[in-house]
């Protein structure tokens, strides 16, 4: 069982890892397809240039290497980039296509403009050569993204010095995240302020989001923080979806080591349209910080645009207008990386009100609870795992005895009822994955870590035991017992990982259940438990020949009312009792599960 849980995990890190190298998807953001969130941390690498100043079509020699006796590293993503831009420059040239490849990245053919490892082995060092462009195109960074193992990976925080253009002006100042904290609070919140607060009654810096607002006049003052390497932003709507939304983005660029705010409208799903005026039009008093993981904001917006006079938003920001704060709107945040000051899309990383919020009030607004979707998701994989899997598999481990001259479907009453709940819990398994998928843009879920990871092991499983049993031997055939062995094994695993799933998913952010929950969770682990316990003990007391191969038996002839009797031993009787425990561990089951599913809605 062991060496098929490590076997499918080995598959699927292989599947979203990209152990060949960074796909050209990756170019803008240079974020890997794996692992829960990238470090805050200063990374443990560095990436040096043998020039420091280029012209047009010359090579530099590029070093991504260890700090010391830091740690080596499996994998990375290197650009060189304009400075202060994410477009990428340039042309690699690989010296050892053994570790080393080239990446095009956009939409000119064979550009060669990035360069990635072809494999996961352990490197302390990497050298490649970079070809200027004909015409300088400023100063140039050399950028890396880089993985020590599939949780732990820098985003494009490996930089080296700027490699100057001779006829470009003067060089920005480098990035640092030694910034004094503006002082973002939660002091006053209900009672000077208004405040959102995720997790409820944060205080910053802990907040994984956090903003607040206090009107004064015909101005706002705002905060914003949240725990971030790129970017937090608070978004003011007319309903509780993204589109049509009034956006002001705190913003963290790493290259010139700045925080700041811009004021954008979203249309959508596409990136905001940005007001690009200096100072920008309806914003002032902006002061920002980036420390030790964290971002934070502080700005005054004008209340309307009658406040705001001639400072309007460039026209094509909302056609030049603001949302009136007069009115109540909906809060939605949310948070993600950045290039530059260019931001990544943020993927499940949301939150959004409870309710449309009064601007000139001082309350504390709550979350508005996990989407329908994500409760759908949840719900389908607690129905599949605690209740239709558990009882498919105690039909089979200890009911294939019972019911002798009945048939159900034409089938043993055992078989029938086995096979309907094992393929309830495959199709409910599919659908609650589509589900989750769809909500997610079918993009994977860093934020979920491991809840993802072992998800997708489960669907992988849930998968091919069903794959297995259309193509089992006849029971008569010899090498029956390892199709028994492998149908035992991988169900198994599927079980224990669904339930382990389960409760890995009960503390994320989107779902977010209380602690009773999982007490709840666990006294389901507990009954079933105790009914195995139970079932197996009166198992053993009626049976004259003890023997394990009952339960390792798929069927034996599930159809043929005149097949041979199942082996492991003769039934001395005790079939009321078994009928017994069995309906008292369905009525038990199903407390569990109703009151798990009673708070995910309620949530």
């Amino acid at each position: 069982m062991w060496g098929v849980i490590l076997s499918l995990l080995a598959v699927t890190a292989v599947v979203r890892a990209y152990p060949s190298g960074a796909p050209s998807t990756a170019c803008t953001d240079m974020f890997p397809q794996h692992g829960p969130s990238e470090q805050t941390t200063t990374p443990p690498y560095e990436l040096v240039a043998d020039k420091i100043t280029y012209a047009g079509g010359e090579e530099v020699q590029v070093t991504l290497q260890r700090t010391g006796n830091s740690a080596t590293f499996k994998g990375f993503f290197i650009q060189a980039r304009t400075v202060g831009s994410t477009d990428a420059q340039g042309r690699f040239t690989t010296l050892d296509s053994g570790t080393t490849k080239t990446v095009n990245c956009g939409s000119v053919a064979n550009s060669e403009n990035g360069v990635t490892h072809t494999g996961r082995t352990e490197k302390t060092e990497v050298t490649v050569t970079w070809t200027a462009p004909a015409n300088r195109v400023g100063h140039i960074q050399f950028r890396a993204t880089v993985v020590q193992t599939e949780t732990v990976f820098w985003v494009s925080e490996v930089m080296s010095a700027y490699v100057e253009d001779p006829t470009a002006g003067p060089v920005p100042t480098p990035a640092s995240s030694d910034t004094q904290d503006v002082g973002v609070t939660s002091n006053g919140c209900g009672s000077t302020k208004g405040c959102y607060q995720a997790p409820t009654n944060c205080a910053p810096p802990a907040c994984e989001y956090f903003s607040s607002w206090q009107t004064d006049g015909n101005n706002v003052l705002f905060e914003i923080s949240g725990t971030s390497n790129g970017y937090v932003a608070v978004g003011i709507s007319a309903d509780n979806t993204m589109g049509l939304d009034d956006i002001y983005e705190c913003v963290y660029n790493s290259d010139s080591g700045d925080t700041t705010v811009y004021s954008s409208w979203s249309t959508g799903r596409s990136m905001p349209e940005r007001d690009t005026t200096q100072p920008q039009g309806g914003i002032s008093t902006v002061v920002g910080s980036y420390v030790e993981g964290v971002v934070s904001c502080k700005f005054t917006r004008s209340i309307n645009d009658a406040a705001a006079g001639r400072r309007k938003r460039q026209a094509k920001v909302n056609n030049g207008r603001f949302y009136d704060l007069n009115d109540d709107f909906y809060v939605l945040m949310s948070k993600g990386s950045t290039s530059g000051n260019a931001l990544s899309y943020h993927a499940t990383s949301r939150v959004v009100s409870s309710g449309k919020v009064d601007f000139q009030s001082n309350t504390q607004v709550t979350g508005a609870g996990s989407p329908d979707i994500v409760k759908a998701h949840g719900s389908l994989m607690m129905i599949a795992w605690i209740c239709t899997a558990s009882v498919g598999v105690l039909m089979a481990r200890f009911f294939k005895h019972l019911w002798p001259d009945s048939q159900l479907c034409k089938e043993k009453v055992w078989f029938a009822i086995h096979r309907a709940m094992m393929i309830s819990t495959v199709l409910l398994t599919i659908i609650a994955f589509i589900l989750i998928m769809t909500y997610n843009n079918w993009l994977w879920a860093f934020h979920a870590g491991a809840h993802a990871i072992v998800g997708i092991i489960v669907v992988i499983l849930a998968l091919i035991n069903p794959l297995m049993a259309l193509a089992r031997p006849h029971p008569d055939q010899p090498k029956r017992f390892i199709f028994n062995w492998a149908h035992w094994a991988v169900g198994t695993a599927a079980r224990i990982l669904g339930v382990v799933a389960i409760f890995l998913g009960m503390d994320l952010a989107a779902l977010d259940l209380p602690p009773a929950a999982t007490f709840i969770m666990v006294g389901w682990v507990i009954w079933h438990a105790l009914a195995e316990v139970v079932l197996e003990i009166h198992n053993c007391s009626t049976s004259s020949k003890p023997g394990r191969s009952e339960e390792m038996e798929m069927d034996t002839a599930a159809g043929d009312p005149k097949a041979k009797p199942l082996r492991g031993g003769n039934y001395t009787g005790g079939h009321g009792i078994r009928k017994g425990i069995l309906g008292l561990y369905v009525l038990g089951m199903l407390g569990f599960l109703i009151a798990l599913l009673v708070y995910v809605g309620l949530n």
